[in-house]
């Protein structure tokens, strides 16, 4: 784990929907070259959470620092921190009506001013990187789950991000394409790629996360390396949590 300097920085992040308090005075470090995978029910605010590192998600109170930029309602800042952090979702959301290759080379040309040479460059790269260079020129309605999920991906990476944020990212997937992307997210992590992974996928977060935290009700109740979380758990919480998935 490399504890030079922390990349993200939460502390004490509130968020009200209404009068639901979804997010109470959660607060992480994350440093770079680190990977955490966030655990907990559903409705615990993990998804919520991580959507606020990009401004997805407003808070109401508290800090986020990303990179050394402040995380506030300014609209430089929010974008300077968009092109740094890579986002992954639960849903594909990959553009029907573009190519596999259109998809990846989007955002650099419009957004990193790009070429279309460079960009189709790097995003035949990462394609062979991610393990499907030979679908470039389908469209995502041609592809499996899991290849829809490796250009998304693909797609993520294109903005050369500093960080990357999964959402659940093999929750959507049939059991069967689950191995194949979070094999390409272990390769992420081998490389020193920094993420914060929302997943209940233990076999991976015990492989390759440095700390494993349990969320519920809005709070972080435990954080611990992973053998420690899994083999010896402090809180009941979590030891119930960890009952009903193992």
């Amino acid at each position: 784990m490399n504890l030079q300097q922390p990349i993200i920085i939460a502390q004490d992040v509130h968020k009200w929907y209404g009068k639901f308090h979804v997010l109470q005075g959660v607060s992480l470090i994350v440093h770079r070259g680190e990977v955490v995978v966030l655990m907990g029910p559903s409705g615990s605010g993990k998804s919520t959470f991580i959507r606020t590192f990009n401004a997805l998600e407003e808070y109401q109170q508290g800090r986020i620092e990303i990179d050394g930029i402040n995380l506030t309602n300014d609209l430089k800042n929010i974008e300077a921190i968009r092109r740094e952090v890579g986002m992954v979702f639960q849903q594909f959301n990959l553009f029907p009506h573009l190519s596999v290759l259109q998809n990846i080379t989007l955002a650099p040309t419009w957004v990193r001013k790009w070429t279309k040479v460079k960009a189709e460059e790097v995003a035949m790269q990462l394609l062979e990187r991610v393990g499907i260079l030979e679908q470039a020129q389908k469209y995502p309605g041609q592809l499996s789950g899991g290849q829809q999920q490796r250009v998304a991906i693909a797609r993520a990476l294109a903005m050369q991000p500093k960080v990357m944020l999964f959402d659940e990212p093999t929750s959507a997937l049939d059991p069967e394409m689950v191995r194949e992307v979070l094999d390409v997210i272990k390769t992420l992590a081998t490389d020193g790629m920094t993420m914060v992974v929302v997943t209940h996928e233990v076999g991976f977060a015990r492989e390759v996360a440095d700390r494993v935290i349990l969320m519920d009700s809005g709070t972080i109740v435990e954080e611990a390396t992973p053998s420690t979380f899994f083999q010896n758990p402090k809180h009941d919480r979590t030891r119930k949590f960890l009952s009903q998935i193992l």
